[in-house]
């Protein structure tokens, strides 16, 4: 079965994944940068702007925290488009190329059919749709670590050239994850390659993946930047190992500009961001702790290992962020698509009857909540009623609930494996344009691109002055849509800067009093203030007298002169 899946789909996977791109691809250009974008999206126009490729900036200071990969493959999609949001063709381009291999390593697995089934669950994936419209290294780490567990299988099968030619490419991806996102990558793929190594060949099998040449390949594609950073910045390279990985793992990395999530809240958002297909993998779990040597079985426990190791690894480490378990949705997907693969050959049992079942009348019960209830609940939310046509949304996506958890029933009830599959896939898609379209429509209270636009409605001598946090870098965004530089208010509290940094401080920051003394000189200033605090009023956030320009979310727009209304 593995053997004929080999060449069987290829074409189908290549017209998957070209179509779940273009599909992914609708209106790209919205909304406006986010915080976490803004930053990857304004290192690399200063890039494109400074002609500085080895120094990543935000504010024209050095930013040097993630390798730049993302940033490059930005910065060559601006010499196409300008700056724009099209930067995420990145992200896009990514998310398509992992939906191939995914389809390929399903192929090899499972069978032609199956991989394209795993293909078509990860397209429709929660977080793997959110995270392929996200300018970020995430997307460009679920696709390497796919890619070496995938030339990892090939080179297991090969003869020792093909063999040699296969675990160069797996070496080469790692490489080029920890390119972008530093030396996790590994890490990721640690636990599914190695366990399946020593239990097919024992210890001895450590010899079979060829780790010193692995060294090299790796050095090869990731070493040159780090030691040109290294060059050019003094105190880079212990700040980059040092602080940024081990520190930050240990959750004591300085400055503390990111709280880890609670361990609860990963798990949940592990399972929201793999819906609706995690809930298929229970029935394919059996599988992989069955006796015997079936190469569906072992496949089976190989991606098992996989998911286990990458939510383990987070889980364990205090500064855990919710969307770090993103490399195992792939494995979810083909976990699903072994589950169907299995009903089908066996029928819909009472138990994957009685969970569907379950399933849908969750849905549906959810649903009609939401449609009596669901604005009211969500008009608790302070912000939320600031964004009316979000508001909107909520009764559409309570209805499509509904309809998912009728079809999910209905299906259950017919006990066809394909149906149920089916009756996912219909409740799912427009559940999924609905949270585009809302991220769209939550762009007055997230995206820096108003706040800009507000902006322009100043004089071209105005100082913007912007209340950090600090994580400071979220003023990438504001800085993108101006075209110039932003003055920085300094963090309550004061600023730890990191070792690459501390000769490069003067100017970074201005102090409270200095703000004082410029809003009351006379000369024009405006203060963006901090997102990451919410304030119901503007009060004492500068000397009287002060305006309001505008509000968008918790950021508020204040001047010390008058300025005339938009409307």
């Amino acid at each position: 079965m593995a053997a004929a899946g080999v060449v069987d789909g290829r074409w189908g996977a290549v017209g998957l994944a070209s179509l779940a791109g273009l599909v992914l691809s609708i209106r790209l250009d919205e909304p406006g940068w986010f915080d976490n974008e803004g930053r990857f999206a304004e290192v690399a126009r200063e890039m494109v702007v400074l002609g500085d490729w080895i120094t990543p900036r935000v504010n024209f200071f050095p930013l040097l925290t993630k390798p730049p990969l993302t940033q490059w493959l930005a910065a060559l999609v601006y010499q196409l488009t300008g700056p724009s949001e099209w930067a995420r063709l990145v992200p896009i381009a990514c998310a398509a190329l992992t939906i191939f291999v995914t389809c390929r390593l399903g192929s090899r697995l499972y069978g032609g059919r199956t991989g394209l089934v795993a293909g078509l669950m990860l397209a429709t994936s929660v977080g793997f749709v959110l995270e392929a419209r996200t300018l970020r290294p995430d997307c460009l780490v679920i696709l390497t670590v796919t890619a070496a567990i995938w030339c990892w299988h090939v080179a297991e099968t090969g003869t020792p050239i093909r063999r040699a030619r296969w675990l160069a490419g797996m070496y080469a991806a790692l490489g080029v994850g920890m390119l972008a996102k530093g030396f996790v990558a590994p890490l990721l793929v640690a636990a599914p390659i190695g366990i399946a190594t020593l239990r097919d060949h024992g210890v001895r099998g450590v010899v079979r993946l060829r780790p010193l040449f692995g060294l090299v390949v790796i050095a090869a594609v990731m070493l040159p930047w780090h030691v040109a950073a290294a060059l050019a910045n003094p105190g880079f390279a212990w700040d980059y190992v040092v602080n940024q990985h081990l520190l930050f793992a240990l959750d004591k990395k300085e400055p503390r500009d990111s709280d880890g999530d609670t361990l609860a809240f990963f798990w949940q958002m592990f399972v929201g961001r793999a819906s609706p297909w995690v809930m298929f993998t229970p029935f394919a779990l059996n599988e992989a702790i069955a006796p015997g040597a079936d190469p569906a079985r072992r496949a089976t426990a190989l991606l098992a290992t996989w998911v286990a190791g990458i939510v383990a690894i987070f889980s364990l480490t205090p500064s855990r962020l919710e969307h770090y378990s993103l490399p195992a949705l792939p494995a979810v997907a083909l976990l699903a698509a072994r589950a169907l693969q299995r009903t089908r050959e066996t029928g819909v049992g009472g138990a994957l009857r009685a969970w569907t079942i379950g399933l849908g009348i969750v849905l549906v019960v959810g649903g009609l909540f939401g449609v009596r209830r669901g604005e009211a609940l969500a008009a608790s939310a302070y912000w939320l009623p600031q964004a009316p046509d979000l508001m909107a949304l909520i009764k559409p996506a309570s209805l499509v609930a509904c309809w998912a958890g009728l079809l999910l029933v209905v299906a259950a009830i017919a006990r066809s494996a394909a149906s149920i599959v089916a009756a996912w896939a219909a409740g799912t898609t427009p559940f999924l344009a609905i949270l585009v379209l809302a991220l769209i429509e939550a762009e007055p209270l997230f995206s820096w691109r108003p706040v800009a636009r507000a902006l322009e409605r100043v004089p071209p001598a105005t100082e913007i002055v912007f209340q950090a946090p600090v994580e400071y870098q979220i003023v990438g965004a504001l800085v993108f849509y101006l075209e110039r530089p932003v003055t920085m208010l300094e963090p309550p509290g004061g600023y730890t800067p990191p070792t690459y940094l501390r000769g490069h401080m003067q100017g970074m920051f201005i102090g409270r009093d200095e703000l004082e003394r410029r809003w009351t000189s006379g000369r024009p200033v405006a203060l963006v203030t901090d997102p990451q605090q919410r304030r119901d009023t503007p009060d004492g956030l500068v000397p009287h007298p002060f305006h309001v320009l505008d509000r968008f979310g918790d950021r508020w727009v204040l001047t010390n002169f008058p300025v005339a209304s938009a409307h």
